[in-house]
């Protein structure tokens, strides 16, 4: 059962935060592009500096209650783990239990001007990673605004959000579990001896 795989209830920023550092997230991954770049990786996810946001974010922040209730799925802010793996870990932009073991997830995102079709790769990855940790989810509802110079939706758009349906086995979400997986599984041990070597110096 997913709910079991709670790491923190994301009510808490910081607490959140603290939950997601030592392990890998599916932001982490939607980064992962080489393993021969674990090292880079790796310096990112022990960078303390906490990423505030900046005007895009605050965008997204907005338009998200939006997407998802014009999705008809649930805001979600928990930091939920992989039941094979308690290192890999996501939050779902949204998450829709349909029954305890079927899930839909949503993941928003705000395109400042821009006019796309779909997921970056990048949002691919992310994608795919959030599956490998809910193999739960039947599918991903992947929701994104188009917004003009002034943060509004685009006029061609009518007020109304774009959206996808991915499920696990796209062909894109298999190209890139197949990419970043030997990436996070590399890195993670890296990252626990480099978090229990900061222990040590700081005890």
């Amino acid at each position: 059962m997913w709910r079991d795989r709670i790491l923190h209830d994301g009510i808490d920023r910081a607490g959140w935060e603290a939950a997601r550092h030592p392990v890998i997230g599916a932001s982490d991954a939607a980064h992962f592009a080489k393993l021969a770049s674990v090292d880079k990786y790796l310096a990112a996810k022990l960078g303390h500096g906490s990423f505030q946001g900046n005007s895009y974010t605050e965008s997204g922040h907005r338009w998200e209650p939006m997407m998802l209730a014009w999705a008809g799925i649930p805001q979600n802010l928990a930091l939920i783990h992989s039941p094979a793996e308690p290192g890999f870990a996501c939050t779902p932009d949204g998450l829709l239990d349909l029954d305890g073991e079927h899930l839909v997830l949503a993941e928003c995102k705000a395109k400042h001007m821009k006019v796309v079709d779909g997921p970056s790769t990048a949002e691919w990855r992310q994608l795919a990673f959030q599956f490998e940790v809910l193999p739960e989810a039947t599918k991903t509802e992947f929701i994104w605004v188009e917004l003009d110079a002034d943060g509004e939706i685009r006029a061609g758009r009518h007020g109304e959000p774009c959206s996808i349906t991915v499920r696990p086995d796209n062909p894109n979400i298999l190209k890139a579990r197949a990419q970043i997986l030997p990436i996070a599984v590399d890195l993670l041990p890296r990252l626990r001896a480099a978090l229990e070597f900061e222990r040590t110096i700081a005890a």
